[in-house]
């Protein structure tokens, strides 16, 4: 079963960097900032609008998120959880799953080497 839409205010976090991911969203109306810690201070690194995901790279391989997300306007999403993500994944073809899994790897090392320069 579907869950409903959630509305998130401006300037509340949807995310924290570093928490456990169960769920990935879907933007429907407004516009989050995604941020990253550089010591002290959290910088923007970049947006989300509406009709994209957000946290889903965490949601997929079972990592800490790595990034915060925060509303820079009144916004509603729509949460995936991970049980309506296994059920829909689990009726798909076994080479569709392996490409999932190749994808999702390549792009975490991809975003850990960016990470690091």
């Amino acid at each position: 079963m579907a869950k409903k839409s959630i509305l998130l205010e401006k300037g509340k976090f949807l995310m924290r960097e570093g928490e456990e991911s169960s769920t990935m969203y879907l933007l429907i109306r407004g516009q989050l900032e995604v941020l990253k810690r550089k010591g002290d201070i959290e910088k923007q690194i970049g947006m989300i609008t509406e009709g994209n995901l957000v946290g889903e790279i965490s949601f997929l391989d079972n990592s800490p998120r790595s990034a915060s997300v925060r509303a820079l306007t009144n916004s509603e999403i729509l949460p995936i959880p991970r049980e309506i993500f296994v059920e829909t994944f689990s009726k798909l073809p076994e080479w569709y799953k392996t490409l999932h899994k190749t994808i999702v790897e390549r792009l975490r090392k991809a975003s850990a080497r960016i990470k690091h320069r």
